[in-house]
C-alpha cells in the first residue's frame, strides 16, 4: 500500500450535466470512498460547479486554487482524486500541462473508474493517453453535432435562442421524448413593445441620441424585456440589430469558439422600414468617425482630435518634453510604433497653432467669405424641406396612441363591459382630441412643403460678428475657441510641411435662442445667428473648402 496519506478531492460538472441531473455529491461520495479504502485522507475538496472541462479554464476557480496548493511550498496533499480522468479535463493541451505541474511536484492523480491513472507501467500510461483523446473527441463532436442541430432548426425557422426586444416566442409544437419536453417555437412580433423599438428608430433619425432616449422611455415607465431600465448600451444594441429589418445574424459573434456565421433574411417579421434602417446606420458610421474623448475637450491643446497624420492616417496626440516647457503634436503611430512605422515629424504646438488660426482668419473671417457662406445658407432655407420634422413624428405617435385608446373603449362598449352612459361621455372626449391631433398635422403638412422666409442681413450685424470672432481667436482664453474650431473644421490634415484644411461649410446648425435673447457672454456664435429665421438644417456635405497655407 502507498505511503502516501493526505489527498485533495476534485468534483465537477458543467451545465448541461447539471440539467441532466448529474450529481456533484456522488463525486464526492466515491472519492471518499475510495480514499478510506485505499489508507488515504481527504485534507481538501475543490469544486467546480457549472464549467465545461473543454473550455472556461480561466473560470474554474476550484481548478485553479487546487493546482496552487500543489505548487507551493505547505505541500498540503500528495494525491489528487478524481471520479473519471474527464472530470479533471476534456482538451489534450490543458490535461497535459496541469498533469507536467503535478509531477514536477510530485503529485500523483488518481481515477476511481480508471485504475490505470497515475501508474508508472507504459501499458497505463498509454492507455491514459487514449482516454484523454477520447474525452476529447466526445466533447468536440458533441459541439458539432449539437450545432448541426441548431444550425438546421435555425434554417427551417426555428427558435433556438430568446428572440430580441420586439419579439416574442411562439410555440408551434410540443415533441414529448423519454428524456424530455421539445419545444419547437417561431418569433412572432410582441404588440406591446414594436411601437417602442419603431420609436427608438425615428428619435433617433431625428437627432436625438442614445442616452436621451433610454431616459426618455424609462421616465415614461417602459422597461426591457428583464424589467430593467432602459440603458444606452441597450439603445445602441437596438439600433444596431438587423432583426428588425427582418435578418437574422447567426453564429456571427465567436465568443465561444469559430462558428460559421449564417445569415437569414426573413427570420423575423419585419418592424422597422428598410430605408429609416439604413439611415439610421449611416448616422451611428458618422458619430462614430467623429467621435471625441471628452479628455480631448479638457486639455490645453487646442487641436486635439482634429490633427490627421496623412502618412498612416491616426491623429497627432499633444505631448510635452523638459518637464512640460516644450509643446508638441506628435503622431500616435510615432509614439506607439517608433519612427520605422511612421516618419511623422513632431510639430511646434504654438506655431501650429498660430497658422491655423491665422489660416481661419484669412479664409473664413473676412465680409467677402463670410456674405458667401451667408448666401448659401439662405439658398438652403428657402428650398422647402422633404424630411419630417420630430414635432410631426411626435404628433403622428399621439395620434397612433389616441386611436388604440378609442378601440379600447369601442371594443369595451361592444362586449357589454361598460354602459353606453358611462363610455359615451369619454369616446367622445377621445375623438375630440383626435380630431384636433389630425389638424394640427395638417398644418405642419402645409407648412412644411413651404420654403423658409429669410430676411436680409444687415451690414453692420455682420461687421460685427466678424471683429467679435477676430477678437475672440486672439484672447488666450482656449475653451470657447476649441468650440468655434470644432464647428467649422472637419480636420487638419499634416503631410510634411503641408497643412491642409477641410472645413464644415455650411455649419452645423445649434440650437437657436429665443426672440430677442443674445449670445451667453465670452460665447462664440456661428453664421446661423446671422440668418433670420432659423431652424435651417443644410447638408453636412453640402460644401467642403479646402486651403493650403502657403
Amino acid at each position: 500500500m502507498d505511503t502516501l496519506k493526505n489527498a485533495a478531492l476534485y468534483a465537477r460538472v458543467s451545465s448541461e450535466e447539471q440539467v441532466q441531473g448529474y450529481s456533484i455529491q456522488a463525486q464526492l461520495r466515491a472519492g471518499q470512498d475510495w480514499a478510506k479504502k485505499n489508507g488515504y485522507r481527504v485534507v481538501k475538496e475543490y469544486l467546480d460547479e457549472g464549467y465545461s472541462a473543454s473550455r472556461n479554464l480561466e473560470k474554474r476557480e476550484g481548478f485553479k486554487e487546487m493546482l496552487a496548493a500543489a505548487a507551493s511550498t505547505e505541500h498540503p496533499f500528495d494525491l489528487i482524486i478524481v471520479h473519471k480522468l474527464d472530470r479533471f479535463s476534456r482538451d489534450s493541451l490543458e490535461s497535459f500541462t496541469a498533469r507536467a505541474i503535478l509531477k514536477r511536484e510530485k503529485v500523483r492523480l488518481a481515477s476511481v473508474l480508471e485504475p490505470m491513472v497515475g501508474s508508472d507501467a507504459p501499458e497505463d500510461a498509454f492507455m491514459e493517453h487514449i482516454l484523454i483523446g477520447m474525452s476529447e473527441f466526445y466533447s468536440r463532436n458533441l459541439s458539432r453535432e449539437i450545432m448541426k442541430g441548431l444550425v438546421e432548426r435555425v434554417r427551417h425557422g426555428h427558435l433556438v435562442f430568446r428572440p430580441p426586444y420586439g419579439y416574442r416566442k411562439e410555440i408551434i409544437e410540443k415533441q414529448e421524448t423519454y428524456k424530455r419536453t421539445r419545444i419547437i417555437s417561431r418569433p412572432v412580433t410582441d404588440k406591446k413593445t414594436v411601437p417602442i423599438v419603431q420609436r427608438i428608430f425615428k428619435l433617433y433619425d431625428h437627432g436625438m441620441g442614445c442616452k436621451a432616449i433610454a431616459q426618455t422611455l424609462s421616465s415614461e415607465g417602459h422597461r426591457t424585456n428583464y424589467g430593467n431600465w432602459f440603458s444606452f448600451t441597450f439603445i445602441s444594441r437596438v439600433l444596431r440589430n438587423r432583426a428588425y429589418i427582418g435578418v437574422l445574424d447567426y453564429n456571427l459573434l465567436q465568443h465561444r469558439g469559430p462558428r460559421e456565421p449564417i445569415v437569414i433574411p426573413g427570420f423575423y417579421p419585419p418592424i422597422v422600414e428598410e430605408s429609416l434602417f439604413n439611415r439610421v446606420q449611416e448616422k451611428i458610421k458618422t458619430e462614430r468617425r467623429n467621435w471625441q474623448n471628452s479628455y480631448a475637450h479638457r486639455t490645453n491643446y487646442l487641436l486635439s482630435h482634429l490633427v490627421i497624420c496623412d502618412l498612416c492616417g491616426h491623429h497627432y496626440v499633444g505631448t510635452s518634453a523638459k518637464g512640460g516647457k516644450f509643446q508638441y503634436y506628435t503622431c500616435r503611430t510615432y509614439i506607439q510604433k517608433g519612427r520605422a512605422a511612421c516618419n511623422a515629424s513632431l510639430l511646434n504646438k504654438e506655431k501650429l497653432e498660430t497658422a491655423i488660426l491665422a489660416q481661419i482668419q484669412e479664409n473664413i473671417l473676412t465680409p467677402e467669405n463670410v456674405l458667401k457662406y451667408i448666401q448659401l445658407i439662405q439658398q438652403q432655407a428657402k428650398q422647402p424641406s422633404a424630411e419630417t420634422t420630430p414635432e410631426e413624428v411626435a404628433i403622428d405617435l399621439a395620434i397612433a396612441d389616441v386611436e388604440a385608446r378609442l378601440r379600447r373603449w369601442e371594443e369595451a362598449l361592444e362586449r357589454g363591459l361598460l354602459s353606453l352612459d358611462a363610455s359615451a361621455h369619454r369616446i367622445r372626449e377621445v375623438r375630440s382630441e383626435r380630431e384636433g391631433l389630425l389638424r394640427r398635422k395638417e398644418e405642419l403638412q402645409k407648412r412644411s412643403g413651404r420654403p423658409a422666409d429669410v430676411l436680409p442681413i444687415p451690414t453692420a450685424l455682420m461687421n460685427d460678428y466678424i471683429r467679435k470672432m477676430q477678437i475672440r481667436l486672439r484672447e488666450k482664453r482656449i475653451g470657447h475657441k476649441k468650440e468655434f474650431l470644432r464647428e467649422i473644421l472637419k480636420e487638419v490634415r499634416i503631410r510634411a510641411k503641408t497643412i491642409t484644411l477641410t472645413y464644415k461649410i455650411p455649419l452645423t446648425q445649434r440650437t437657436p435662442l429665443p426672440k430677442g435673447e443674445n449670445p451667453r457672454k465670452e460665447e462664440f456664435f456661428t453664421l446661423y445667428h446671422l440668418v433670420e429665421p432659423m431652424g435651417v438644417e443644410p447638408t453636412a456635405s453640402a460644401l467642403r473648402t479646402r486651403r493650403s497655407p502657403s
